[in-house]
Protein backbone atom coordinates (compact mmCIF):
# COMPACT_ATOMS: atom_id res chain seq x y z
CA UNK A 1 0.00 0.00 0.00
CA UNK A 2 1.19 3.50 -0.55
CA UNK A 3 0.38 6.59 2.05
CA UNK A 4 1.43 10.00 1.61
CA UNK A 5 4.14 9.02 -1.19
CA UNK A 6 5.25 5.82 1.27
CA UNK A 7 5.44 2.37 -0.15
CA UNK A 8 4.53 -0.20 3.22
CA UNK A 9 5.16 -3.82 2.79
CA UNK A 10 4.91 -6.18 5.34
CA UNK A 11 6.29 -9.71 6.22
CA UNK A 12 3.84 -12.37 5.61
CA UNK A 13 3.65 -13.51 9.63
CA UNK A 14 2.40 -10.14 9.85
CA UNK A 15 -1.30 -10.48 9.67
CA UNK A 16 -3.24 -7.88 7.63
CA UNK A 17 -5.76 -7.25 10.20
CA UNK A 18 -2.73 -5.41 12.22
CA UNK A 19 -1.82 -3.61 9.26
CA UNK A 20 -3.65 -0.48 9.97
CA UNK A 21 -2.83 -0.53 13.90
CA UNK A 22 0.84 -0.46 13.05
CA UNK A 23 1.01 2.27 10.96
CA UNK A 24 -1.51 4.61 13.61
CA UNK A 25 0.68 3.50 16.23
CA UNK A 26 1.69 7.19 17.76
CA UNK A 27 5.54 6.45 18.58
CA UNK A 28 6.10 4.80 14.58
CA UNK A 29 3.88 7.81 13.32
CA UNK A 30 5.72 10.22 15.08
CA UNK A 31 9.30 8.63 14.35
CA UNK A 32 8.23 8.74 10.26
CA UNK A 33 7.31 12.42 11.02
CA UNK A 34 10.95 13.01 12.26
CA UNK A 35 12.41 10.91 9.31
CA UNK A 36 10.19 12.34 6.32
CA UNK A 37 10.95 16.10 7.64
CA UNK A 38 15.03 15.48 7.28
CA UNK A 39 15.30 12.47 4.64
CA UNK A 40 13.49 11.22 1.61
CA UNK A 41 11.75 8.27 2.63
CA UNK A 42 10.21 5.95 -0.15
CA UNK A 43 9.57 2.69 1.16
CA UNK A 44 9.53 0.72 4.47
CA UNK A 45 8.99 -3.13 4.76
CA UNK A 46 7.83 -3.95 8.18
CA UNK A 47 9.78 -6.92 8.78
CA UNK A 48 8.10 -8.08 12.62
CA UNK A 49 6.12 -6.76 15.37
CA UNK A 50 5.86 -7.52 19.13
CA UNK A 51 2.73 -6.38 20.61
CA UNK A 52 1.99 -5.48 24.28
CA UNK A 53 0.10 -8.26 26.00
CA UNK A 54 -2.27 -6.36 27.80
CA UNK A 55 -3.58 -4.39 25.02
CA UNK A 56 -3.36 -5.58 21.12
CA UNK A 57 -0.79 -2.92 20.23
CA UNK A 58 2.62 -2.67 19.02
CA UNK A 59 5.99 -2.32 21.30
CA UNK A 60 8.34 -3.40 19.03
CA UNK A 61 8.37 -2.66 15.66
CA UNK A 62 11.68 -3.55 12.91
CA UNK A 63 11.74 -2.40 9.47
CA UNK A 64 13.92 -1.95 6.35
CA UNK A 65 13.37 1.69 4.95
CA UNK A 66 14.49 2.60 1.68
CA UNK A 67 15.96 6.48 2.15
CA UNK A 68 18.16 8.93 0.94
CA UNK A 69 19.49 12.06 2.35
CA UNK A 70 18.32 15.00 0.56
CA UNK A 71 21.15 15.05 -2.10
CA UNK A 72 20.25 11.39 -2.72
CA UNK A 73 23.04 9.70 -0.99
CA UNK A 74 21.30 6.10 0.31
CA UNK A 75 21.23 5.90 4.31
CA UNK A 76 21.28 2.47 6.21
CA UNK A 77 17.77 2.23 6.61
CA UNK A 78 17.21 -0.81 9.10
CA UNK A 79 15.66 0.20 12.33
CA UNK A 80 13.92 -1.05 15.35
CA UNK A 81 11.34 1.37 16.13
CA UNK A 82 9.75 1.66 19.97
CA UNK A 83 9.55 5.17 20.69
CA UNK A 84 11.36 7.17 24.18
CA UNK A 85 11.34 6.36 27.31
CA UNK A 86 12.77 8.03 31.01
CA UNK A 87 14.91 7.09 33.61
CA UNK A 88 15.11 8.38 37.26
CA UNK A 89 18.75 8.25 39.53
CA UNK A 90 17.72 7.93 42.98
CA UNK A 91 20.14 9.40 45.76
CA UNK A 92 19.84 8.72 48.84
CA UNK A 93 21.96 10.60 51.67
CA UNK A 94 22.03 9.04 55.15
CA UNK A 95 24.53 10.13 57.93
CA UNK A 96 26.61 12.61 55.38
CA UNK A 97 27.07 9.59 52.84
CA UNK A 98 25.71 9.41 49.21
CA UNK A 99 23.85 5.71 48.12
CA UNK A 100 21.95 4.66 44.76
CA UNK A 101 18.77 3.39 44.80
CA UNK A 102 18.66 0.61 41.89
CA UNK A 103 16.86 -2.41 40.60
CA UNK A 104 18.17 -5.80 39.69
CA UNK A 105 16.15 -7.81 36.67
CA UNK A 106 16.68 -10.16 34.50
CA UNK A 107 18.07 -9.28 30.73
CA UNK A 108 17.98 -11.57 28.35
CA UNK A 109 19.26 -9.67 25.43
CA UNK A 110 22.79 -9.05 27.45
CA UNK A 111 22.74 -12.26 29.16
CA UNK A 112 22.30 -11.62 32.53
CA UNK A 113 19.87 -12.82 35.14
CA UNK A 114 20.48 -9.51 37.47
CA UNK A 115 21.26 -6.21 35.60
CA UNK A 116 21.91 -3.62 37.78
CA UNK A 117 19.78 -0.40 36.38
CA UNK A 118 18.12 2.91 37.24
CA UNK A 119 14.10 2.55 37.40
CA UNK A 120 13.26 3.35 34.20
CA UNK A 121 10.64 2.88 31.89
CA UNK A 122 8.88 3.25 28.10
CA UNK A 123 6.97 6.37 27.39
CA UNK A 124 3.38 5.67 27.06
CA UNK A 125 0.68 6.92 24.98
CA UNK A 126 0.42 9.94 27.06
CA UNK A 127 4.16 11.00 26.19
CA UNK A 128 4.22 12.90 29.66
CA UNK A 129 7.77 12.13 30.57
CA UNK A 130 7.57 13.49 34.36
CA UNK A 131 4.52 11.59 35.00
CA UNK A 132 5.87 8.43 33.92
CA UNK A 133 9.20 9.00 35.84
CA UNK A 134 6.67 9.08 38.88
CA UNK A 135 4.86 6.18 37.80
CA UNK A 136 7.99 4.17 37.22
CA UNK A 137 9.79 5.20 40.78
CA UNK A 138 6.73 4.21 42.48
CA UNK A 139 5.97 1.13 40.40
CA UNK A 140 9.96 -0.53 40.47
CA UNK A 141 11.27 1.45 43.49
CA UNK A 142 8.43 1.74 45.69
CA UNK A 143 8.74 5.65 46.06
CA UNK A 144 5.83 8.15 45.85
CA UNK A 145 7.30 11.06 44.94
CA UNK A 146 6.25 14.89 44.10
CA UNK A 147 6.75 16.19 40.17
CA UNK A 148 8.66 19.15 42.26
CA UNK A 149 11.28 16.49 43.24
CA UNK A 150 12.26 15.79 39.61
CA UNK A 151 15.62 16.75 38.52
CA UNK A 152 15.55 17.36 34.91
CA UNK A 153 18.92 16.05 33.59
CA UNK A 154 17.92 16.06 29.95
CA UNK A 155 16.88 19.97 30.05
CA UNK A 156 20.18 21.11 32.01
CA UNK A 157 22.56 19.48 29.91
CA UNK A 158 20.46 19.94 26.01
CA UNK A 159 18.79 23.08 27.43
CA UNK A 160 15.48 21.62 25.40
CA UNK A 161 17.45 20.82 22.07
CA UNK A 162 16.32 16.94 22.55
CA UNK A 163 14.31 14.99 24.35
CA UNK A 164 16.97 12.55 25.71
CA UNK A 165 20.09 11.08 25.00
CA UNK A 166 20.23 7.96 21.86
CA UNK A 167 21.18 4.44 23.31
CA UNK A 168 22.12 2.84 20.01
CA UNK A 169 21.76 5.45 17.50
CA UNK A 170 22.44 3.00 14.54
CA UNK A 171 19.66 0.93 15.15
CA UNK A 172 16.94 2.11 17.90
CA UNK A 173 15.19 5.66 17.48
CA UNK A 174 14.77 5.80 21.40
CA UNK A 175 16.15 8.76 23.19
CA UNK A 176 15.73 8.49 26.90
CA UNK A 177 14.70 11.42 29.10
CA UNK A 178 16.67 11.30 32.36
CA UNK A 179 15.85 12.22 35.99
CA UNK A 180 17.46 12.56 39.21
CA UNK A 181 16.04 12.87 42.68
CA UNK A 182 17.41 12.96 45.82
CA UNK A 183 16.11 11.90 49.54
CA UNK A 184 17.09 12.57 52.87
CA UNK A 185 16.76 9.48 55.21
CA UNK A 186 17.81 7.82 58.35
CA UNK A 187 19.21 4.60 58.59
CA UNK A 188 16.34 2.86 58.86
CA UNK A 189 14.58 4.33 55.68
CA UNK A 190 17.69 3.27 53.82
CA UNK A 191 18.17 -0.21 54.63
CA UNK A 192 14.26 -0.45 54.20
CA UNK A 193 14.38 0.32 50.81
CA UNK A 194 16.90 -2.70 49.78
CA UNK A 195 15.96 -6.07 48.56
CA UNK A 196 12.35 -5.21 48.00
CA UNK A 197 10.88 -7.36 45.22
CA UNK A 198 8.55 -6.24 42.64
CA UNK A 199 6.55 -9.13 40.57
CA UNK A 200 4.71 -8.29 36.70
CA UNK A 201 3.64 -11.89 35.56
CA UNK A 202 2.29 -10.13 32.62
CA UNK A 203 5.47 -8.23 31.49
CA UNK A 204 7.68 -10.56 32.49
CA UNK A 205 9.29 -8.36 34.83
CA UNK A 206 11.13 -9.82 38.15
CA UNK A 207 12.62 -6.64 39.70
CA UNK A 208 14.29 -6.54 42.70
CA UNK A 209 15.73 -2.98 44.66
CA UNK A 210 19.48 -2.78 45.96
CA UNK A 211 20.61 0.62 47.96
CA UNK A 212 24.17 0.60 47.02
CA UNK A 213 27.33 3.06 48.57
CA UNK A 214 27.31 5.95 45.52
CA UNK A 215 30.91 5.20 44.60
CA UNK A 216 30.64 1.60 44.31
CA UNK A 217 27.43 1.29 42.65
CA UNK A 218 29.19 3.68 39.94
CA UNK A 219 31.71 0.83 39.34
CA UNK A 220 29.54 -1.78 39.36
CA UNK A 221 26.75 -1.18 36.79
CA UNK A 222 27.33 -1.42 32.57
CA UNK A 223 23.89 0.15 31.70
CA UNK A 224 24.17 3.09 29.77
CA UNK A 225 21.45 5.46 30.39
CA UNK A 226 22.95 4.91 34.73
CA UNK A 227 26.54 5.71 33.28
CA UNK A 228 24.98 9.01 31.55
CA UNK A 229 22.38 10.22 33.89
CA UNK A 230 25.41 9.99 36.20
CA UNK A 231 27.66 12.22 34.63
CA UNK A 232 24.74 14.45 34.03
CA UNK A 233 24.01 14.79 37.90
CA UNK A 234 27.54 15.52 39.03
CA UNK A 235 27.61 18.36 36.10
CA UNK A 236 23.92 19.64 37.68
CA UNK A 237 25.86 19.30 41.32
CA UNK A 238 28.58 21.80 40.13
CA UNK A 239 26.11 23.97 38.93
CA UNK A 240 24.71 24.22 43.01
CA UNK A 241 28.44 24.72 44.51
CA UNK A 242 27.79 21.13 46.00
Amino acid sequence: MIVDGVEFTFASEIAADDYQCILDCKFFKDWLTAAKSKFVVQKIHFSSVDFLSKVHSPLFIKLTATATLPDGRPVHGIVVVRGNAVGVLVVLRCEGEKYLLLVRQPRFALTETASLEMPAGILDWSGDYRKVALSELEEEAQIVADDSELIDLTDFWWKGSTPGFAASCGLIDERIRLYAIERDVTREQLEAMDGKNQTYVEENEWIRTEVLPYEEAAHKFVDGKNLIALFLYERWLKTQGR
